[in-house]
């Protein structure tokens, strides 16, 4: 009996103790907490944005790439000399200028509803770089003050290989052990859902593999780089996939099962289908859809996507499906630059396609079969075709209903009068200087004003 009451007291005494210790970690906690955030977040931003100097509207992302994209047999020789090794591949060459307008252009892409301010600086031991964003996107919010989140770390450059490392990490007055950044990089990638996570690690292993180095001196960033025309489509194929969302992904499940459908009643013997005659079905089936009470702009960007897909692994991405290819004015690769940018700029956004459309055509100026206006021809004609699809609700019902009376590949994309295809780098340059002369510039609202008039385009 006095044995037991002991027990209750001491009990007694012992709960109070253990009280106090959670209430002192959790404010301890509470404490550490608030301690970091003060430290992370400041009130000011640590750089300003820089506007552009002269009266000449700044470079886009994908002009400041294609102009950076390097030959083959080009030598950089600054002071720090860097010179494409032997049996070198392609390489990106930047300034410090250079990449701190290609990183602030890269933001609206990225990030659209966010402001996001970078500075680079370049040095021979180490590329610096300081990022400035407001906590929240809206000035508006409920505490009336709108303090700043400033990053700032810095690329080292590693041995041939070894991709670059980041050191140096500093989240306002707050430094990040880089084993402490890895770590939460990849917690948010193992969080992400399977299908985003799988796409993600294709992602990283497509540019492993493609990577060579990344070389810094005084006045040169250099990017190089082995990659193919397949490996380019491969990226562009699983940048969609990343960014696609869950519904459009779903979606597009019925529209594949409809093409394979279709592509499986043509006859055994024949070897190719028209994109003209592949289109107008799969519009049917999105048009039943939307009547249903389906949103048409969903529908539309899911039957793209689909048939992207159907391309890209029809050219061997992954096993290659037994049916007919669908070509374009008979050719494969026509139909597949049509429809790739048209998937790209209604799931991603049309700047977002004119830079892969720009950046795969330098790409075979320089290393491949050489600048091709025809392909130029149907990246707009896909372009154009996504804005028609995505629009707005009306232009989406105007892209079902005028879809299903394409006939002939004449109806989609025109044949473009005076192209001539396989030019080399050096003869572009010497027919248009480079993307940004008036010749060129020329050129491009020629072919723009032959697409805008086929009646698939036609202003209502």
């Amino acid at each position: 009996m006095g044995s037991n009451q002991g027990n209750s007291a001491e009990a007694k005494h012992r709960n109070p103790s253990i009280a106090r210790l959670f209430a002192r970690l959790t404010i301890a906690a509470i404490s550490a907490a608030f301690i970091v955030a003060l430290l992370m977040v400041q009130r000011e931003p640590s750089i300003e944005e820089r506007q552009p100097m002269g009266s000449s509207a700044p470079l886009g992302l994908g002009d400041i790439l294609t102009n950076a994209l390097g030959a083959i047999d080009d030598s950089v020789q600054p002071s720090g000399s860097v010179r494409p090794r032997e049996n070198s591949g392609q390489r990106i060459i930047l300034t410090a200028q250079e990449l701190e307008a290609a990183l602030n252009a890269s933001f609206p892409l990225l990030l659209p509803e966010r402001k996001i301010v970078g500075r680079v600086g370049l040095a021979a031991d180490g590329l610096a770089i300081e990022l400035s964003t407001p906590v929240f996107a809206a000035t508006d919010n409920a505490f009336g003050i709108n303090p700043y989140l400033n990053i700032a770390f810095t690329i080292r450059s590693e041995p041939a290989g070894a991709f670059p490392k980041i050191d140096e990490l500093k989240i306002g007055n707050l430094p990040i052990p880089a084993p402490v950044a890895e770590w939460a990089v990849w917690q948010i990638i193992a969080g992400m859902p399977h299908r985003r996570m799988e796409t993600l690690l294709a992602l990283d292993k497509e540019l492993n593999s493609a990577f060579d180095s990344f070389e810094l001196n005084e006045r040169h960033a250099v990017l190089q780089f082995h990659v193919d025309r397949e490996a380019l489509d491969h990226l562009s194929w699983d940048l969609q996939r990343l960014v696609v969302t869950p519904e459009i992904y779903a979606t597009s499940a019925f529209y594949g099962s409809v093409l394979r459908e279709y592509l499986a009643g043509l006859p055994q013997e024949k070897r190719a289908v028209a994109l003209s005659e592949i289109l107008p079905p799969l519009a049917a089936a999105a048009a039943a859809r939307s009547e249903a009470g389906a949103n048409p702009q969903t529908e539309n960007t899911a039957l793209l996507f689909a048939l992207s897909a159907h391309l890209v692994l029809s050219s061997g991405y992954a096993d290659a499906p037994n049916s007919p290819e669908i070509r374009l004015r008979r050719r494969q690769d026509l139909a597949q630059h049509v429809i790739n940018s048209a998937s790209i700029a209604a799931i991603a956004g049309v700047q977002l396609a004119e830079i892969i459309s720009t950046g795969k055509e330098a790409f075979d100026a320089r290393y491949r079969s050489g600048f091709s206006f025809s392909d130029l021809t149907a990246n707009r004609v896909g372009i154009k075709l996504a804005q028609l699809a995505v629009e707005s609700e009306a232009s989406a019902l105007a892209f079902q209903a005028r879809v299903q009376k394409i006939e002939v590949d004449a109806d989609l994309i025109p044949l473009v009068s005076g192209s001539r295809d396989g030019l080399t780098q050096r003869e572009f340059e010497a027919n248009y200087d480079d993307r940004s002369s008036v010749e060129y510039r020329r050129r491009v609202d020629s072919i723009d004003s032959e697409v805008t008039a086929l009646p698939l385009f036609a202003t209502p």
